[in-house]
């Protein structure tokens, strides 16, 4: 048994490792699927509530596509104009925090090199050179996107027959578990992460706007997208605000720690109390995993890989827990409480949760 137990370590490691490398290289083709594969989770919903109600799957999809691009044309519309407006404000900016940066050398008595090595022209001029080599990147990838979200929503009544022809007895029972309790805790986590960002984004729009902050459209977006990267994203945004609003206030400390406050708040109260409450123990993963898969994610995908760590981290999780021989490696990317949920099922009776949802597929 403990020989079979290193075998299957071994192997597990040289999957990742090729695994790793097969993804890193071929970036461009996987991301636009495992995207479109996540989004079929939050779309299916929709769509089987449509055809329930006598509308045909093909004019369900292409309705539920087609709120999506009008949505997302609206969104662009807005990044562009505010984009824009804040290109125009940038010598305002740029000549305020020059200041700051000068008053600082003075006053810490630091080289004076350090002023002449200070080229914001330059840092916005490469940013704004790789945001729009991004921006086409992600236009391409968006169209590849939206056709293998297409074909998934069409396909996906008929997945569960194709198991039942593809394999036979336990093996069809089995997979049928393991999607099904993929689709449940993926599709839970990325609804509740849509309303709590949206959420989040309000209520930093609102704050924003009477604080007096420039571009509270802008920032209420950026929210918005770093509230799916746990953790780190909060931070990020936090700080980026935080030092956007000395830029834009100095001397105005007042409007400073108001700024820095609405967001801290903001994030603290929906990150630990609405968040967790809405999720449960659901999820049950590590924070030490969480972290780990951020940056394996981000090494593989760059920032795109850091917003989908958490719903890939979860599917692989759940997939070790249900293969035989690596039921180890998916428990211990838990947080510890799957064994007091197994604990309380068998003496209560209960049956699983995921074999519930499976069921409930069948």
């Amino acid at each position: 048994m403990d020989t079979q137990r290193v075998n299957s370590a071994l192997l597990a490691v040289i999957v990742v490792v090729a695994a790793g490398s097969v993804l890193r290289l071929t970036g461009s083709i996987f991301l636009p699927l495992v995207l479109a594969l996540l989004l079929s989770f939050v779309f299916s919903p929709v769509v089987s509530f449509l055809t329930r109600n006598k509308v045909p799957r093909l004019l369900a999809i292409l309705t539920v596509l087609g709120i999506f691009l009008a949505v997302g044309f609206l969104i662009g519309v807005v990044v562009y104009t505010s984009t824009q407006s804040l290109l125009r404000q940038f010598p305002v900016y740029q000549r305020r925090l020059t200041s700051l940066v000068q008053e600082l050398i003075e006053r810490f008595d630091l080289p004076d090199y350090l002023l002449a090595e200070f080229n914001l022209n330059r840092a916005v001029g490469s940013l704004v050179l790789s945001f729009s080599g991004n921006f086409m990147a992600f236009a391409g990838g968006l169209m590849l996107v939206l056709v293998f979200l297409f074909f998934l929503l069409m396909e996906k009544p008929f997945v569960h027959l194709k198991m039942m022809q593809a394999f036979h007895g336990h093996t069809t029972r089995k997979i049928v578990i393991i999607f099904a309790h993929i689709n449940a805790q993926i599709g839970r986590y990325l609804n509740v992460k849509l309303l709590v960002s949206t959420m989040t984004a309000s209520i930093v729009f609102v704050s924003f706007s009477l604080i007096g902050v420039d571009f509270p459209v802008i920032w209420a977006i950026l929210t918005f997208l770093f509230n799916f990267i746990p953790s780190i994203g909060s931070i990020m945004i936090t700080f980026l605000s935080g030092l956007f609003a000395v830029v834009q206030f100095v001397p105005d400390w007042n409007s400073i720690v108001a700024t820095v406050a609405a967001m801290s708040v903001t994030q603290l109260i929906i990150g630990n109390i609405i968040d967790p409450k809405l999720l449960g123990d659901r999820l049950n993963l590590s924070p030490v995993v969480i972290l780990l898969s951020l940056l394996v994610w981000g090494w593989l995908w760059g920032v795109m890989g850091m917003f989908l760590a958490v719903p890939l981290t979860v599917a692989i999780k759940i997939a070790l827990e249900n293969i035989p021989g690596m039921e180890p490696f998916g428990i211990m990317m838990g947080t510890g409480s799957f064994r007091k949920r197994k604990k309380k099922q068998h003496k209560t009776g209960a049956r699983p949760h995921h074999a519930t949802q499976a069921t409930s597929h069948r």
